[in-house]
């Protein structure tokens, strides 16, 4: 069994290869696309294959398609700026583009495409807000589970330790998302660690999500987030410091979609690596480069080009 399965994958590489010779180059795919139908919007993210360390650059357009993936060699500002100007040698025409908090984005596009607009995606902020947000509760759930206690209370101090910990998921939920039970559990949660970072935690989320959600203009969402820095939330804590530093320095790109008519708030990037983790199961893995740029001028041309059967 074990030979045979080797022949057949040796086979299907074969098969690709010179299906992938006869095809153009990636370049000139990708340029066929455009002609199709115009491409101006990229969303851009970053994903480590399955069973390596290496970073990937997956980018997609405005019309859902998967238009290019490579291997990063460096994870830097240089890496992101030689392959949008690729883009831009192509005809490329970009308008908006869709990214994660990554660092390396910013200045790349500004040198290669100044004039795009930059939307971080929703999805990111928020995380990036939570992995400050977790770290408090982790410090509190610390000093909880040390702080001394008269014997009596020491069983209780523990169960209501062992609750929080069990459930604190709910903390970090959209409560439109939670369940009765777990609404439940919230509203116990907030009333046995009142006045504490648990309740903090969840009127900061709330707070947060107003910016994002209520806001109707640009200028209410900064608004609304001046009255958090007013409220004093950044002295809460580091963590919370944090996440208003975060909000401070990155509103203008949060906040696209407030002030350019088309921007949305999320990007494609989930779809986009939930694709590429699809395509990953049935590629037999990359031994070489040239074999990832076979699988991927068939992807385009199999995907978006063929022509239709007659």
């Amino acid at each position: 069994m074990a030979e045979t399965k080797i022949i057949a994958d040796s086979a299907l590489e074969r098969w690709k290869t010179a299906e992938a010779e006869q095809l153009p180059s990636v370049g000139q795919l990708i340029q066929r696309l455009n002609a199709k139908k115009k491409i101006t919007v990229l969303h851009l993210d970053e994903y480590k294959a399955t069973g390596t360390d290496s970073w990937e650059l997956a980018i997609r357009d405005e019309h859902g398609r998967l238009i290019f993936s490579v291997r990063l060699k460096r994870r830097d500002t240089r890496q992101i700026q030689a392959i949008l100007r690729w883009f831009r040698m192509l005809g490329l025409d970009i308008h908006t583009v869709y990214v994660d908090l990554w660092a390396a984005y910013k200045p790349a596009l500004h040198a290669v495409y100044p004039h795009a607009h930059i939307q971080y995606d929703y999805f990111h902020i928020i995380q990036n807000i939570h992995r400050h947000l977790y770290k408090a509760l982790t410090a509190y759930r610390k000093a909880f589970k040390a702080a001394s206690s008269e014997p009596a209370q020491a069983e209780v101090r523990k169960a209501l330790h062992k609750k929080l910990w069990d459930n604190r998921y709910v903390l970090f939920t959209n409560e439109e998302n939670l369940s009765p039970e777990q609404q439940k559990i919230l509203d116990e949660l907030l009333q046995e660690h009142a006045d504490t970072i648990v309740e903090y935690i969840v009127t900061l989320r709330r707070c947060v999500r107003d910016v994002f959600n209520a806001s109707e203009s640009f200028l209410e969402a900064v608004e609304r987030v001046a009255c958090l820095m007013v409220e004093g939330w950044s002295d809460v804590s580091d963590a919370f410091g944090k996440v208003m530093t975060f909000l401070r320095d990155h509103l203008e790109n949060m906040l696209t979609y407030l002030r350019v008519p088309g921007v949305h708030r999320n990007s494609l990037s989930e779809c986009t690596i939930r694709g590429l983790r699809r395509i990953e199961k049935v590629r037999q893995g990359f031994k070489t480069d040239h074999g990832r740029v076979n699988h991927l001028k068939l992807f385009l041309w199999r995907r978006y080009l063929r022509p239709a059967a007659t």
